[in-house]
C-alpha cells in the first residue's frame, strides 16, 4: 500500500466511529422531556406533533402495526400528549383470530403489550 493510500484507509476505518460518537452528542429525535431551556430554537418550534402511520393490513404485516404502537409508547413516555400524537393504522391484528395473545400487540418476543393506550 502506498503512503498516500494509508491515511485515506485510516480515515475510512474511523468514520463510522465518528458517526457513533456524534450521534450520542446530538440525538436525532429530541422530545419535550429532553429540554434544558437553553436552546432558543426549541422555544420557537411551538407544539410538537407525531404522526404515526402503518399502511399495511392483515396479520402477515404484524410488525408494521406493532412498530407504530411501540412508537406511540415511546412518544408518550417522552412527554407528548395524546392530542399531539396522530395514529393511522388498520387496527386489525390485536383481535385477529391469528393472534395468539388476543387484544395484545408486542414488538419484541419477550416484550410488553404496546397496544394498550393507543387511540382506537
Amino acid at each position: 500500500m502506498s503512503r498516500p493510500a494509508l491515511p485515506a484507509s485510516l480515515l475510512l476505518l474511523f468514520l463510522p466511529l465518528l458517526a457513533v460518537v456524534d450521534s450520542r452528542l446530538e440525538p436525532l429525535l429530541r422530545l419535550p422531556s429532553d429540554k434544558d431551556g437553553t436552546d432558543p430554537i426549541d422555544e420557537a418550534a411551538g407544539t410538537r406533533w407525531a404522526v404515526l402511520i402503518a399502511g399495511s393490513l392483515g396479520y402477515g404485516n404484524y410488525r408494521h402495526q406493532a412498530d407504530v404502537c411501540h412508537a406511540y409508547q415511546i412518544m408518550k413516555k417522552g412527554g407528548l400528549k395524546d392530542e399531539n400524537i396522530i395514529v393511522f393504522m388498520y387496527d386489525d391484528i390485536a383481535n385477529s383470530k391469528d393472534n395468539p395473545r388476543p387484544g395484545v400487540i408486542i414488538n419484541h418476543p419477550e416484550g410488553d403489550d404496546v397496544y394498550a393506550g393507543v387511540p382506537k
